[in-house]
């Protein structure tokens, strides 16, 4: 038996020595388009099998003309860096349903902060199929072979020519209107918004190369047709008309409260939350959309601004000292209110003391400043309830954050509410003890913000509205969410609660579509105040716009709007992030 597998090994490696280092460099880096795009995307497609073949031709020239050392230290970087490329796309995959993009990095210091070893899960066949592709790598570095230039040229010049064909042929814009834009190859290519889109078409090195390129020049500055763009969108728009609605809310103070991971089937086990949801006007089709994968921030800067956040990445820069006049709390500051955000994280996580700053808030406060001794436990977000209140009239922005993961056992939170989230939970699977633990924690703020509200006599002249940030995927079980909350895609699974508190103002349902973009124009029109609405990204829930909601694929849902005008809103928005405001 020993000598049947030694002789098998020896055959093995004269095989290996007899096909040569290049072929094997070629074999190894096509395979690991081949199998991530079939494992992730389905099959090949000719346009990503072009771009494959091209790239694939084209390392290999490299290697080719190295010399023996220096092509080993490129071979066996390349295997390193393609294996851990691929894990990570795994990861991010199987958590976000969106593969990595180089733009996420640009929060990654600030996301690691919350990172967990639990949030790793990657299909053992990839790390099967991305070893056996690396070690075809290694052993390509291993294998003697002498600089081959003429080869290397050839295999070069079919490789551009593969790239440029590809590029002519399947990145070309339609000179007409279709109506499924977000399936344009142009689209695709341009905004880089879609990255399941992206990949299937690009594949797995085109679309490295894509987004290296917008993460290396995102931005920055806009031009004067860019800027006239901007402006002819705005006059097509039209100004905003006043609706019953308009002004109910004028010189009132406003509490600002987005929920951090609170999920609708949530507030089954929040009783001081639903009873707030019973009395408030509530938007009964909401979601909270992602187009980056920091989703707090994602919602945070959408409310905050009317905008959305540069889902090809940017520069952190651009929300420390670009430009935001028309942003809620300078909003609030030019009809006298003071602007103050709380939340329990530390200043420095996602830059939140600087962004808040620039968007002009005049302070924020973190759980070190609200005398907070565990910032995760939102009960604690009280402490600070006489600076959330005063002075009049205020808005004050508040951030909770015991809905975050990761959850587990020994975490504090559900220690605190274990008993009663066991006893009350309906299923005992995967974190859903812990959600609910963690939901408890939150609602015991919210009673108290509400008695507090009452019994300092600030109850009547102060409006609550609560939202989430984004469902919760902390659950890293979304075939589980999906059957809890009854929807069967992940664009649907992002339907979260959005309600207003108001004592005095008859509760009612409002069933048009809407999203985090129309929070801020829907806050302008019941407050009074002076906001461009036609430049915002969203519409006020109460006006003849929108009524409709478009995800990061750029697929619409509810009444009106379509695929084109989706990416038109997301183009100007871009635009005016970009610097129109200066």
């Amino acid at each position: 038996m020993r000598n049947s597998f030694k002789a098998a090994c020896g055959r093995f490696v004269s095989l290996i020595t007899h096909i040569g280092a290049i072929p094997l460099c070629f074999l190894g880096i096509f395979g690991y388009a081949l199998w991530f795009h079939w494992m992730y995307c389905g099959a090949p497609e000719t346009a990503q099998l072009v771009f494959d073949l091209g790239w694939s031709l084209l390392l290999t020239a490299v290697a080719a003309v190295l010399p023996r050392r220096a092509r080993r230290i490129f071979l066996i970087a390349l295997a390193a860096l393609l294996f851990v490329l691929t894990l990570v796309h795994g990861v991010f995959f199987n958590m976000f349903r969106r593969f990595f993009s180089f733009s996420d990095l640009f929060f990654a210091g600030d996301g690691a902060a919350f990172f967990d070893s639990s949030y790793i899960v990657v299909r053992k066949l990839a790390v099967l199929l991305g070893l056996a592709c690396s070690a075809l790598l290694a052993a390509a570095a291993l294998l003697p072979g002498s600089v081959r230039p003429k080869a290397a040229a050839v295999s070069g010049l079919l490789a551009l020519a593969l790239l440029g064909y590809g590029s002519y042929t399947f990145l070309r814009g339609s000179d007409v209107m279709i109506w499924d834009m977000a399936d344009d190859p142009a689209v695709v290519y341009d905004s880089f918004t879609d990255s399941k889109a992206a990949v299937r078409l690009l594949g797995l090195y085109q679309y490295t190369f894509r987004d290296v390129q917008l993460a290396a020049a995102p931005g920055g500055g806009i031009t004067d047709a860019e800027r006239a763009e901007a402006d002819k969108f705005a006059a097509a728009r039209g100004g905003h008309e006043a609706n019953a609605m308009s002004g109910i809310f004028e010189g009132k103070n406003l509490l600002l409260v987005q929920l951090e991971a609170i999920d609708t089937w949530m507030l089954d086990y929040m009783p001081a939350l639903s009873a707030v949801k019973e009395q408030s006007i509530v938007f009964d089709n909401h979601y909270s959309v992602a187009y980056i994968t920091a989703g707090t921030f994602n919602t945070e800067f959408i409310v905050n601004t009317g905008l959305l956040p540069a889902s090809a990445g940017t520069p952190v820069s651009v929300y420390t000292r670009g430009a935001f006049p028309y942003s809620l709390p300078n909003l609030f500051r030019a009809e006298g209110y003071t602007a103050r955000s709380f939340h329990g994280s530390p200043a420095d996580v996602y830059c939140r003391g600087e962004i808040h700053e620039n968007l002009g808030y005049e302070s924020y406060s973190s759980g070190a400043d609200m005398g907070m001794e565990n910032y995760t436990m939102d009960s604690q977000l009280i402490c600070a309830f006489d600076e959330m209140t005063s002075p009049e009239p205020f808005f004050s922005f508040v951030i909770t954050y015991s809905g975050h993961g990761p959850y587990g056992e020994e975490d504090p939170i559900y220690l605190a509410h274990a008993g009663e989230a066991r006893e009350a939970a309906k299923m005992d699977e995967g974190n859903y003890v812990y959600a609910v633990a963690h939901a408890m924690e939150t609602d015991a703020y919210i009673a108290e913000l509400i008695d507090a509200l009452e019994s300092s006599g600030r109850a009547d002249d102060t409006v609550v509205i609560f939202y989430a940030d984004h469902y919760n995927y902390y659950m890293l079980n979304d075939a589980l969410n999906m059957i809890i909350k009854g929807v069967d895609n992940l664009n649907l699974l992002q339907h979260t609660d959005f309600f207003i508190y108001a004592p005095g103002v008859e509760p009612m349902t409002v069933e048009k579509y809407t999203s985090s973009i129309d929070i801020l124009p829907t806050i302008a029109n019941l407050f009074g105040l002076d906001a461009p609405y036609p430049l915002l990204t969203g519409d006020n829930a109460f006006s003849d716009g929108g009524g409709y909601v478009f995800f990061n694929d750029n697929t619409v849902i509810g009444d009106g709007g379509s695929t084109a005008e989706a990416i038109e809103r997301r183009h100007i928005s871009s635009i005016i992030l970009d610097g129109y405001w200066g």
